[in-house]
């Protein structure tokens, strides 16, 4: 019988580098289900979250016009001259969210937390970074220009670190500023046009709603179906690596082990939702999210895989919420994790068993494995 399968975070990393690399080496470019619902769960939650500080930021004297959907189009719509406000703002705003998103992607910026406050014009700086070990904080300046004028810097102290796009970060830098270079002008534009375009099209919202959630978890769902990190994908995967099974048959067995994939896909990323708006209203780094997503893929796949065969999966996914308040969410997360524990502790218990069977079964399966794979490559 096959040592218990338990995967570190590190081993779970590798595993979805080395076999996303094999299988579009073979195939096409793959995610497995945790990565579809981290990529999924994020698209939505920065979506709805940039739009709901947009709202908080431009509340006051300027009223609501971003406090729906429908009210962001009939305010473009009123008039030309709007319609380039909003297109300013989307440019300007849109340039300070996207450089926080990427400073909480990024590992080395785990224990920092990114703050831009929830003013329109907030004097001195934009974004303040704080380390929540030291206590330490820096402010950042943004300037994204995107005529030919130059960045406006008398307001700015040349102990502010500046940001701008890569055709004015020259001239900022002789001006005796710390420059960090961001994007340029062209995917300015890119970035403002489909911020316009998603409020055109009417899936730009500052809330949570049944339609943007159950879509991103459908997108999830059929990302994900085609390989999954279930007990039997990692069983295969340390086989693999340690020479007992070769490219072909390991990839013959992620194919057959993802046939569930695609359910905890979407059940994964609708719990990922929650959660990452925890972290992004929090200001903290969001690359947390990758091993919770992990976890959680792994708690989904126990419960809803047809191996286990328990059908838990209808009551837990009744119990499913989303929140408009993030008071609300940790009071019920801190419940969901002590339940998930035990749910875990369960899983191990079985994972024994589980192996001891899943390998009779791939012994006598080898056959009809290669069947499959035949069927799939004929899609």
């Amino acid at each position: 019988m096959n040592e218990i399968s338990i995967i570190t975070e590190k081993e779970a990393i590798s595993m979805i580098n080395d076999t996303s690399r094999l299988v579009a080496e073979d195939k096409a470019n793959v995610l497995q289900t945790a990565t579809a619902a981290y990529s999924q769960s994020g698209k939505i939650v920065e979506s709805v979250e940039f739009f709901n500080w947009m709202d908080r930021n431009y509340s006051g004297a300027s009223g609501h016009m971003f406090s729906s959907n429908q009210a962001m189009k009939d305010y473009i719509a009123s008039s030309q001259g709007k319609a380039d406000w909003m297109y300013k703002q989307l440019q300007g705003k849109g340039y300070e969210y996207d450089w926080m998103k990427q400073q909480r992607g990024e590992i080395k910026n785990l224990f920092n937390r990114y703050s831009a406050g929830d003013v329109s014009n907030q004097p001195g700086f934009d974004v303040a970074e704080t380390n929540l070990i030291t206590g330490k904080e820096t402010q950042y300046q943004m300037k994204a220009y995107i005529s030919k004028a130059n960045p406006d810097l008398h307001n700015t102290s040349t102990d502010i670190k500046v940001v701008t796009n890569a055709e004015k970060a020259d001239v900022v830098s002789k001006n005796g500023y710390e420059v960090e270079v961001y994007k340029d002008r062209n995917q300015i534009i890119k970035d403002t046009n489909e911020r316009m375009e998603q409020i055109k099209n009417g899936t730009a919202s500052p809330t949570y709603t049944i339609k943007n959630v159950a879509g991103a978890m459908a997108k999830a769902g059929a990302i994900g179906c085609v390989v999954g990190m279930g007990i039997e994908s990692v069983s295969s995967y340390k086989d693999w690596k340690r020479g007992n099974l070769t490219d072909e048959q390991y990839l013959v067995e992620i194919g057959k082990a993802g046939g569930n994939a695609g359910l905890t896909a979407a059940a994964t990323t609708g719990i990922m939702i929650p959660i990452k708006a925890t972290i992004v209203a929090a200001g903290a780094s969001t690359v947390v999210t990758i091993p919770i997503a992990i976890a959680v893929s792994a708690a989904i796949d126990k419960i809803i895989a047809p191996c286990f065969g328990r059908g838990d999966y209808r009551k837990i996914l009744g119990k499913a919420k989303y929140y408009q308040s993030m008071n609300d969410v940790y009071w019920d997360f801190v419940t969901t994790a002590d339940m998930a524990a035990d749910e875990y502790v369960s899983y191990i218990g079985q994972v024994n068993e589980q192996m001891d069977y899943h390998q009779k079964l791939r012994e006598k399966s080898m056959q009809i494995n290669y069947k499959l794979k035949d069927l799939y490559d004929s899609i």
